[in-house]
């Protein structure tokens, strides 16, 4: 998938003629300071907003992405099996409900499969989304700081999953975090105001990420 040129303006200008190609294969973690346009540029990858100028290539998957942003489940009303039956069958994907049930019991929400959504903590509403992931498996991945909410172990699961799926398909999500573009990413990304800086992860801790986005951040001329 190739962003070309992408600009994007509201009262002031976000982003200039970014240009970027995410590869198949690969976890890309961004980072970025705060207002820079980070929801907005993975807004626009994911359809859900117009640039002012550029395009992207999908290169035929663009009916293939899901986009995950801080408030991840509008049906409330329903149980969790319930959103997740429905989900499938909307997509018209096969309903499998021993897979189901096996992924509520791995992310020890079993017990939680019949309560309604509503009552659900923002941690497990999280988890009821990564089932749906595993279950959908779609090519495009995007998530608008997907994990904040999620303990250690679901993390370690999550990380799991994410290399067990991502061949053939480009997984993104933005981060505030070092400690899970640690875990998660296999390529670093910081967004400025016309680029993308790209670094692969081959940090051997999340203090060597930490110092090397403060560097970015504190940087002069960094867009040039």
């Amino acid at each position: 998938m190739e962003i070309n040129n992408i600009s994007k303006k509201y009262k002031y200008q976000l982003f200039s003629n970014i240009k970027y190609e995410f590869k198949k294969n690969n976890i890309y973690s961004i980072f970025g300071k705060n207002g820079i346009g980070k929801t907005t540029l993975l807004n626009i990858i994911a359809g859900f907003i117009n640039t002012d100028s550029g395009a992207i290539n999908y290169k035929g998957y663009e009916n293939e992405i899901m986009f995950i942003d801080e408030n991840p489940i509008p049906f409330e009303l329903l149980s969790g099996e319930e959103f997740i039956i429905m989900t499938l069958k909307f997509k018209n994907l096969n309903i499998e409900l021993q897979e189901i049930h096996n992924l509520f019991k791995l992310f020890e929400m079993f017990n939680y499969k019949d309560s309604i959504i509503s009552t659900y903590s923002k941690g497990m509403k999280y988890k009821l989304l990564i089932i749906l992931i595993k279950l959908t498996n779609p090519k495009i991945l995007i998530l608008d700081e997907p994990l904040n909410e999620v303990d250690i172990i679901t993390l370690e699961k999550v990380r799991n999953l994410f290399y067990n799926m991502k061949k053939d398909r480009i997984i993104i999500f933005s981060t505030h975090i070092p400690d899970m573009a640690f875990k998660l990413s296999d390529t670093i990304l910081y967004l400025t105001h016309n680029k993308l800086i790209e670094k692969e992860n081959c940090f051997n801790s999340s203090n060597e990420i930490e110092k090397y986005i403060f560097d970015l951040m504190n940087k002069k001329n960094i867009n040039n």
